[in-house]
């Protein structure tokens, strides 16, 4: 069979003006050592394009340090400038902090998406492992993790 024309022709034009920001499909709840990068790599494997700690280092999103540390600020509530992180530039999964401490109110921004919570067998492993790692990066990084943790660290941590 035969597809009509016109049908065909139709589809290949609205191909050509889609939008190209992409939207989140699946959410990473989890926090940093807790399997996100596995988790990365693994979607990235089934053809996701996936936003993690490391695009920020990695890639130089300086620009997304500041949003990231307004957002957290203010409790996430800003969706346009959460969506953006993501669509602007075409990411379609999300995992690892920042994304975590925001992954209710991607909800929201993203209904339809699957949330996947990854964790480690206990909160004293979780410690050893970011002991030796994120915690150990806390006095250079520009904004702390604690405060999306435990509210009340900020008095212990507010210079970080």
């Amino acid at each position: 069979m035969v597809p009509n024309l016109s049908v065909l022709i139709l589809t290949v034009l609205c191909m050509m003006v889609m939008p190209t920001k992409a939207a989140l499909e699946v959410i990473g709840s989890g926090f940093g050592r807790s399997g996100t990068d596995t988790m990365r790599v693994a979607l990235n494997a089934l053809g996701y394009k996936t936003y993690h700690m490391k695009e920020i280092l990695e890639n130089g999103l300086t620009a997304h340090v500041e949003t990231w540390h307004e957002l957290l600020k203010n409790g996430c509530d800003d969706e346009a400038a959460l969506k953006a992180l993501y669509e602007d530039l075409g990411y379609t999964a999300a995992v690892d902090f920042p994304t975590s401490a925001c992954w209710e109110a991607l909800m929201r921004a993203y209904p339809m998406a699957k949330i996947v919570h990854t964790q480690r067998k206990s909160g004293e492993d979780w410690y050893a492992s970011a002991s030796d790692s994120i915690l150990s990066l806390m006095q250079k990084f520009p904004f702390n993790i604690f405060k999306r943790i435990d509210p009340f660290s900020y008095t212990l941590y507010k210079d970080v």
